[in-house]
């Protein structure tokens, strides 16, 4: 591991895990995360404020562009916003060259499932009137978000996704992964009771493994062809191992690709770290493949 690494490891224990607790208040989590910043905004970038299906958007147009991302973004569905991914999207954007859409949907627990579905559902709807060549790419809970969109999708007569990226999938609610437990001391930025408490908030009334809430137990048959990044350090590897046999299963074409030594979504530090960098080139490459 290298000294950047090292370092960045325990920055991201001290200033997001601390803050990444059910004992801090929800309120509290949004605003800190929000304003949590690794590196600046990347060049070359045109940013602006839009709307999709009415929904607040956060727009990052590079320089060539060809085609589109519909962004959603992570946080356990009760954190997380444009603002606390667009450096990290506007990285992705600028390597894959495609227009990013970050889009703000809504959270838990004022809105419970299947509120961010909805949205996410309507907003990919609103995008096909602009573009014809769509990529879905999520983190964590954006991630499974976009596995539970992706099967909607497919059970309509609208257009398909031409690919998916998750980024360290959270795509079991019910936090029933193996890793969950043996990754439990290494994970420099996620804690179980964290996610099983958002996971209580998302799900509300409705059961935790209910396809749209855990995609992981959901039909995976229409998905686009997919890549899954994810770190070997941390407690959602077996949420991306499980999702990436799934898939297999269900004749999806997915790759997997797991870093050594890395953490819940890494590529927030590709302006810093190779391993982080060398993952956002990975992800042009699959888009461009």
């Amino acid at each position: 591991m290298s000294m950047m690494q090292t370092i960045m490891r325990r920055l991201v224990t001290l200033t997001v895990k601390s803050q990444l607790n059910p004992r801090v208040t929800v309120a509290t989590q949004r605003k800190r995360l929000d304003l949590l910043r690794f590196t600046p905004m990347p060049g070359g970038i045109k940013e602006r404020s839009t709307e999709l299906a009415g929904i607040d958007t956060r727009q990052l147009t590079p320089t060539p562009c060809y085609g589109a991302i519909l962004y959603l973004h992570g946080g356990a569905y009760c954190t997380g916003s444009p603002d606390s991914h667009r450096e990290m999207v506007a990285r992705i954007a600028r390597t894959t060259e495609r227009e990013a859409f970050i889009l703000h949907y809504r959270l838990a627990p004022e809105h419970p499932y299947p509120a961010a579905l909805d949205d996410a559902m309507a907003a990919y709807t609103d995008l096909l009137s602009r573009h014809q060549d769509i990529v879905l790419v999520g983190d964590s809970a954006g991630g499974g978000l976009a596995m539970a969109l992706a099967e909607r999708i497919s059970q309509t007569d609208y257009a398909q996704p031409n690919a998916m990226v998750l980024l360290s999938p959270w795509c079991d609610l019910t936090c029933s992964g193996p890793t969950m437990e043996s990754n439990r001391r290494i994970d420099p930025m996620l804690h179980p009771d964290w996610l099983t408490s958002s996971a209580a908030m998302y799900a509300a009334e409705s059961a935790k493994d209910e396809p749209g809430i855990s995609p992981l137990f959901g039909d995976m048959s229409g998905y686009p062809r997919t890549l899954i990044q994810v770190g070997s350090d941390e407690i959602l590897l077996s949420d991306a191992t499980r999702a990436e046999a799934a898939m297999k299963e269900a004749g999806v074409d997915v790759t997997l690709q797991v870093s050594e030594g890395m953490w819940h979504v890494f590529q927030f530090h590709a302006a810093i770290l190779k391993s982080s960098k060398k993952a956002v080139y990975k992800i042009g490459n699959f888009l461009r493949s």
